[in-house]
């Protein structure tokens, strides 16, 4: 067996016991100067299709992306889904995504000073997922700290809303404190065709974290991309190591 794959998830993973939820950037796939310069790679639509078989649909991608943009990137895969770190849920792939429990459009005047506060660092980009904002940095590594600073300065200021900012990879965001990605893992895990079964997450940033203890609480197995971080029981060291071990499980052969 391949050192860099977690043992239980290559050899022998009981695909009708197990449900597996994935996140995208940094995990399934590489990071781009800008989100919207990501590439799928050839093959990776149809390995996730071919796992949500295995598994009896019970996949589900986890992504602070808004759905639309997930469509997007996999089209034609249309998979069971939350969006924005789990404000958007979709429990099948023909259903319409509901809004979840405690999420709301962020206020518009809230998105004007974000757009303002992070337009003032020449190079760090501002994006409205509704739910969420995010400030990137990627092109501007020197404002990290200011930047933070800044948009921790922007919450203290709002006299209304429950609002966090998190620390992703060269980003930060401002969401709702009630919505996160552990919250949406254990939505799905109450209803088929996940219900029962041992969940695995894989992610790469401080947002699966939430992700990474709603397994552990399960008796599940959180794998993180690239570092360490708490709750986990594997370190995959690129997305193109998760790709690999997606496609080697996808190999595998389906019980009847």
């Amino acid at each position: 067996m391949n050192s860099h794959f977690p043992k239980m998830a290559t050899d022998d993973l009981d695909f009708q016991r197990t449900a597996l939820f994935l996140d995208v950037d940094g995990t399934l796939l590489d990071f781009a100067a800008t989100p919207d310069r990501v590439v799928v790679p050839d093959g990776l639509a149809a390995t996730i299709a071919r796992l949500e078989d295995l598994l009896g649909g019970a996949l589900a991608i986890v992504t602070g992306r808004t759905l639309a943009d997930l469509d997007r990137l996999f089209f034609p895969l249309r998979t069971r889904a939350a969006g924005v770190h789990g404000a958007e849920l979709r429990f099948a792939p023909d259903e319409v995504a509901i809004e979840a429990q405690g999420a709301a459009p962020l206020p518009e005047g809230l998105w004007r000073e974000f757009a303002a506060v992070t337009d003032a660092f020449p190079g760090a980009l501002p994006e409205n997922k509704r739910y969420s904002f995010t400030a990137h940095y990627r092109a501007a590594p020197q404002a990290a700290a200011p930047l933070r600073a800044a948009l921790l300065s922007l919450l203290e200021r709002q006299a209304t809303g429950d609002f966090e900012l998190t620390d992703a990879l060269c980003a930060y965001e401002i969401k709702p404190s009630s919505v996160n990605k552990g919250e949406a893992v254990r939505r799905f895990l109450e209803r088929p065709p996940f219900v029962g079964r041992r969940p695995m997450f894989v992610g790469d940033d401080a947002s699966d974290e939430f992700g990474f203890r709603s397994v552990a609480d399960r008796r599940g197995l959180a794998f993180a991309v690239g570092a360490a971080r708490p709750e986990v029981d594997h370190v995959f060291a690129d997305p193109a190591t998760v790709r690999l071990w997606l496609e080697r499980l996808a190999a595998q052969p389906a019980v009847s």
